[in-house]
C-alpha cells in the first residue's frame, strides 16, 4: 500500500481528483509529513508502552492490525468517497502508515535478536522492496485500462487485509527466535 500511495498519489490527486499540479504540491507534501510525524510519535509511545509494560508483543502487533484495519477503510474512502471524504481517507492513511512503519523494523529486530538482526533487516528490506517495483506497475496497467484508480484502492486494500492475516497469524509472539 505505502508503495501504491506513494507512486500514485500525485496522480491520483491531480487527474481522478481534479486538483492543479499546485494544489497537488502542497497535499502531497502535507501527506508525507503527517506520514513522518506519526512515526516519531508512534516510535516513541511504542517504546514507552513496552517500557512500562514490558509486552512488544501487544504494543507492535495492535498498531500494526490497527493500521492495516483502518488502511482498508481509508483506500475505500479514497476510492469511493466524494473529494473530501478521499482527502480525509489520504491524510487518515498517512497518519496510520506512520504510526506502523516503528514496527516494521523492531519486530523483526526482536525475532532476529542482537546477533541476527542486521542481517534480518537487509533481508527484509530487500524483499520488502519488491512491492515498490510492482504497485506501480498494476496500478499503472489498471488505471491504463479502467480510466480510474477505483480498483486499484481496491486492490491496495485488498493487500492490507493480508497484511492483517499476516501479522497476526503469521508472526509469532515477539521474542528472539533461536
Amino acid at each position: 500500500m505505502w508503495y501504491f500511495i506513494l507512486s500514485w498519489l500525485p496522480a491520483y490527486l491531480v487527474n481522478e481528483r481534479g486538483f492543479s499540479m499546485h494544489a497537488m504540491e502542497y497535499l502531497g507534501t502535507a501527506g508525507y509529513l503527517i506520514n513522518g510525524l506519526s512515526a516519531l510519535i508512534m516510535g516513541w509511545s511504542i517504546d514507552r508502552y513496552v517500557a512500562r509494560r514490558g509486552s512488544a508483543n501487544v504494543g507492535y502487533k495492535l498498531v500494526m492490525v490497527v493500521a492495516h484495519s483502518g488502511a482498508v477503510v481509508c483506500m475505500l474512502s479514497m476510492a469511493l468517497g466524494s473529494q473530501t471524504t478521499a482527502l480525509a481517507g489520504m491524510f487518515a492513511f498517512q497518519v496510520l502508515m506512520g504510526a506502523s512503519s516503528p514496527g516494521v523494523y523492531a519486530m523483526s529486530q526482536i525475532l532476529a535478536g542482537p546477533r541476527a538482526s542486521g542481517r534480518w533487516v537487509g533481508i527484509q528490506n530487500s524483499i520488502g522492496n519488491l512491492p515498490g517495483a510492482i504497485s506501480p506497475w498494476v496500478t499503472g496497467i489498471i488505471v491504463d485500462r479502467t480510466g480510474h484508480f477505483t480498483l486499484a484502492f481496491i486492490a491496495a486494500a485488498v493487500v492490507s487485509v493480508l497484511g492483517i492475516v499476516g501479522w497476526i497469524g503469521m508472526v509469532p509472539k515477539l521474542v528472539p527466535l533461536k
